[in-house]
């Protein structure tokens, strides 16, 4: 079978796709509404959670910096997942519920170059029926498992250069973690980053760039290569470089990806911000993609290949409410490949990825955080996507369509800073070949992320 009928087969058949989007809360404002490029290369902030234990931290005042500056964290993570696929053909029903989460430690500098630290990851059944495997939740069979995902060092050139080598969780658009089971993806390689001039105000560029030999998929316990990963049969690494320049409202990026004899990935965007107002704030932004193979074309049995996709998105932020608007269109020729992460395109939902060969989707959106009411870390939101191709690289015209509902607390109050409830639904429905399959998805999600000191 060529890859183009493997490919459309593929995301008629297992689209259940992993939004990369479904990792981030819902945002208050479009400031806080990253792309996929502002999160590769910008410091985001996060609230601290609790210290559990901060007389240690008083404790080591007085230490060594690979002591004083070190920090020790565990995640609580309990999952809940059930989607049931309904069709003429048949149907298909996976449920489980998981727990478990992650310890993490990382330490200080020591002679102010070197630091260095490890992240296990693990999760347990709790109600997993083996009948209704295939959430990602757990291993095949409903196991439980838990893996060293991250073990890793740093150099540190100065305050702002950085070399990372290891085992390590890297954020970019089309190799990132897609955490959003109970473990993130992780990866093997190096990497040097870092960033020049002033990150507020005036004119900041921030970059990285180096080599991942492999990756582990979010519910593995062992590192494939990159090459394999993507579906070839052979052993290949990936080089990756990119970079983004941030100047007043103005974001512009770019990022390429290049594994040898596989896959190529080049990918920009760029958005701009302006006050409409004093409480009314526009964000406009703009995405490209292009893809091909390399090299002998490992994934199409040595036929060359090559697509592309063009999204832009238009948020309107009242107070903390926001509206949002998106198209994305994809070649004819081939489907969009995301052998690495989730979907980063602006049309990417809980269910569907929209990104068949000759797609072209559009969502509307609207979310809200109910600061304004007395309650602060309450989000709500809504989407809906509909898509459509009759590109013959996607088999017989496709027509798909899918609401998206959240909702979730984070509570700002000193004892649960770090709390994060989610429930999300969504509901799918994609007629192609006189076949209608729906697809319904609950996700009960926790997350408590707690500083040991």
């Amino acid at each position: 079978m060529s890859m183009v009928a493997a490919a459309a087969t593929a995301t008629a058949t297992s689209v259940r796709a992993q939004s990369a989007k479904q990792e981030d809360p819902i945002p208050e404002t479009p400031h806080q509404s990253l792309l996929a490029i502002e999160k590769a290369f910008a410091a985001v902030p996060k609230a601290e959670p609790t210290m559990l234990f901060p007389q240690i931290r008083e404790q080591l005042k007085d230490a060594p910096p690979f002591l004083r500056d070190a920090k020790a964290a565990i995640n609580v993570r309990s999952y809940y997942r059930d989607q049931v696929s309904d069709a003429s053909t048949g149907a298909r029903w996976l449920e489980a519920w998981a727990s478990g989460g992650s310890v993490a430690f990382e330490s200080g500098r020591l002679f102010d170059l070197i630091s260095g630290g490890f992240v296990l990851y693990t999760s347990f059944p709790v109600h997993a029926p083996i009948e209704h495997d295939g959430t990602g939740l757990l291993k095949p069979g409903q196991q439980q498992y838990g893996v060293l995902g991250q073990l890793y060092g740093k150099v540190h050139i100065t305050d702002d250069h950085e070399i990372i080598a290891g085992r390590y969780l890297f954020e970019t658009p089309f190799l990132g973690p897609q955490d959003n089971r109970m473990s993130p993806k992780t990866f093997y390689g190096y990497v040097l980053r870092g960033s020049f001039g002033g990150p507020d105000g005036g004119p900041y560029f921030r970059y990285g760039g180096g080599y991942v030999a492999a990756m582990k998929d979010r519910n593995a316990t062992d590192f494939v290569s990159m090459s394999r990963a993507a579906g070839a049969g052979e052993d290949r690494g990936t080089g990756v470089l990119g970079g983004l320049f941030r100047w007043g409202p103005l974001r512009i990026g770019a990022i390429d990806y290049y594994a040898q004899d596989t896959i190529n990935i080049f990918y920009t965007e760029a958005k701009i911000a302006t006050a409409l107002g004093s409480d009314l704030l526009a964000a406009l932004s703009t995405q490209f993609a292009a893809q091909n193979s390399t090299g002998s074309n490992l994934l199409n049995g040595g036929t060359y290949w090559a697509t592309s996709e063009f999204g832009a998105q238009l948020q309107l932020g009242y107070r903390s409410a926001i509206a949002t608007a998106a198209i994305t269109a994809v070649n004819a020729g081939f489907n969009i490949q995301t052998p690495w992460s989730g979907n980063p395109f602006y049309t990417d939902a809980l269910i569907q990825p929209f990104n068949r060969a000759g797609e072209t989707a559009l969502m509307a959106g609207l979310s809200y955080v109910a600061t304004p009411l007395g309650l602060p870390g309450v989000g709500a939101s809504v989407f809906y996507f509909r898509g459509w191709t009759q590109a013959p690289a996607s088999g017989v015209p496709v027509l798909e369509d899918e609401w998206n509902f959240s909702l979730e607390w984070r509570p700002n109050w000193d004892v649960l800073k770090g709390l994060w409830l989610r429930a999300q639904y969504g509901q799918a429905r994609v007629d192609q070949n006189n076949v209608r399959t729906t697809v319904d998805e609950v996700r009960l999600i926790l997350n408590y992320g707690i500083k040991l000191y």
